[in-house]
């Protein structure tokens, strides 16, 4: 059993870009044009109350996190608060989520690569990032640590930088073609606009709870893991507000969409005729950079998710060998790794079907929210009986925090009946469901 240990490699700064890496992506960079484009400015509205539901569902899984720190995370708490099947469903469903926009990431990335080199096609790019990023993944937890370090640090830097540069530019006169939003403007689509947006802006948060997977490597868990999580989700949550905040002040809304990146658009135009072209390939570059931090943070994520599922009997059992030297699950990753390839194939095919995949997984971001609600209650009941004290760390306000999280994540739910987009999410969700659900008991009866 000591063999199959994971290295304690994680330390705080570690944990804090890794879940940076695993949330502001292309799914940010690009996505927010869509959202802008359906909302307006009144986008603000959907990036804080998404903000909100993602503090409490992070401060909810820290507290369990703290008291049963293990690789697999709420799939885990899933299973020891309702039953062997929600556990993998919860599991299979986040590790299915979690890959497919990484998958999504490689495309991106290899779309910005052939813009640079026309002659080479973009399935290779993909195949090549997929490699790569799988032997990151396999070399060491530290590593992967390190990597992900700095990646996620040159995004939180472009997006300062992006901060600072608009608003020292809406002061300058020089810009007199920088036309912000009126208080007219702010909701041009209603009610209606902003609730078409708040899904894809869910969907931009989503990866917030994924260092809840790395708490068996984690250096310190009951010090690192809550300060971690409140630190970084309000980070996130300041860093959307005053970007995107930035962004309809720069770029008209109107000019909006998920045909580029905004933020491009936007650096394109503060740089005129003279930097405008050598500003939008930097920021090219960070999107770039996203993308490949995104993909990295999934593979981790998605190979511990794994290993969980299959320490459990769910998979074949050398999926749980752990090199002795590296520390590392080497066939998870692999297994999580060639998912990834599946990008350079998506590549070949029309949009509706990646956009199929991508409902799939933004509901199983939002079922993975909804269960570690839902496991909370019950693991704190069955770890302090009537002794709150037995508690390493403790959700703030609670239980206000829980029926809170609960009110605003079911909210959502009954909203996807009134979208098209939503109910497709739905269906699409039913259909795993059931298809796993037949897996679970073959396995069962096997």
């Amino acid at each position: 059993m000591v063999k199959n240990k994971l290295k304690r490699s994680f330390k705080a700064r570690h944990l804090m870009m890794m879940s940076v890496g695993g949330v502001i992506g292309a799914g940010y960079f690009l996505g927010a044009g869509g959202a802008i484009e359906l909302a307006g400015p009144a986008v603000l509205i959907d990036y804080f109350v998404g903000g909100v539901i993602a503090l409490l569902v992070t401060m909810l899984l820290a507290e369990m996190v703290v008291a049963i720190p293990v690789s697999g995370s709420f799939q885990v708490y899933a299973r020891m608060a309702f039953n062997p099947l929600m556990g993998f469903l919860t599991g299979l469903t986040y590790w299915l989520a979690f890959l497919i926009g990484p998958a999504s990431e490689a495309i991106a990335a290899g779309t910005f690569l052939h813009l640079w080199f026309p002659t080479i096609a973009i399935w290779k790019f993909c195949f090549l990032i997929a490699t790569a990023m799988m032997i990151i993944n396999m070399i060491s937890a530290h590593f992967f640590g390190e990597i992900e370090f700095w990646l996620s640090l040159i995004k939180i830097i472009a997006l300062l930088g992006f901060i600072i540069l608009g608003l020292l530019a809406l002061g300058v006169p020089m810009h007199h073609d920088l036309k912000p939003f009126t208080v007219s403007q702010f909701a041009p689509h209603g009610l209606n606009g902003i609730i078409s947006a708040a899904l894809l802006v869910i969907f931009a948060y989503g990866g917030v709870e994924s260092l809840g997977t790395a708490a068996e490597e984690s250096l310190n868990v009951e010090k690192d893991i809550p300060k971690v999580i409140k630190g970084i989700t309000l980070r996130i949550i300041i860093l959307y507000l005053v970007s995107t905040a930035v962004l309809i002040m720069i770029l008209p809304w109107q000019q909006a969409g998920l045909s580029s990146s905004p933020f491009v658009d936007a650096i394109t135009l503060l740089g005129g005729k003279k930097y405008g072209l050598v500003l939008g390939n930097i920021m090219n570059f960070v999107v770039l950079i996203a993308a490949l931090s995104c993909i990295d943070a999934g593979i981790y994520v998605t190979s511990r998710m794994f290993l969980s599922l299959a320490r459990e009997g769910y998979f074949p059992k050398f999926f749980t060998y752990i090199h002795p030297h590296r520390k590392t699950p080497v066939y998870s990753v692999a297994l999580s790794s060639s998912v990834l390839y599946l990008g350079a194939l998506m590549s070949l095919y029309s949009s509706n079907a990646y956009a199929w995949l991508a409902s799939l997984s933004g509901f199983g971001f939002l079922f993975s929210w909804l269960m570690i609600i839902l496991s909370q209650p019950i693991i704190r009941k069955s770890i302090v009986s009537d002794k709150t004290d037995v508690l390493k760390w403790k959700a703030p306000f609670y239980p206000y925090t829980y029926y809170l999280a609960l009110l605003l994540i079911l909210a959502i739910f009954i909203g996807l009946f009134f979208s098209p987009e939503g109910r497709k999410i739905l269906l699409a969700g039913l259909l795993w469901f059931v298809l796993i659900g037949i897996y679970y008991y073959v396995k069962r009866k096997g």
